[in-house]
């Protein structure tokens, strides 16, 4: 099997508000929207992802059972960016396992992690 594409598919309660948390706080790039009577949705480019925030939700509820983690380029700049947030995870912190991290929750409690590995980043 050759996978070309990943897309991560969520189903938020409150559109725009999600939809206002990727692009606006977390600056993610709009690849393709739609809205069309029936439904409405956008896709943000998000490194080799493809994250698509889709409307009116097939799926209600909370996301449970998951969570995503993406690699950074500089883990300290972005912590530095949203350190003040009410919605940080865990804080920034160097791991056994060999990076920095730091995790947020959305606006509807999607757990997100980001990550630089040691050789990019350390926490002073």
């Amino acid at each position: 099997m050759n996978v070309t594409e990943f897309r991560l598919k969520l189903y938020p309660k409150d559109y725009n508000l999600v939809r206002k948390f990727y692009q606006d706080t977390l600056g993610f790039s709009v690849l393709h929207e739609w809205d069309r009577k029936d439904s409405k949705g956008v896709m943000f480019q998000v490194g080799t992802t493809v994250l698509e925030l889709l409307y009116p939700s097939e799926n209600s509820g909370a996301v449970s059972g998951a969570d995503v983690s993406w690699e950074v380029e500089d883990v300290l700049r972005l912590w530095d960016q949203l350190k003040l947030s009410q919605n940080i995870a865990h804080e920034l912190r160097d791991n056994a396992w060999g990076d920095t991290s730091f995790a947020v929750y959305d606006p509807e409690g999607f757990k997100i992690s980001f990550f630089t590995k040691h050789n990019r980043a350390t926490i002073e």
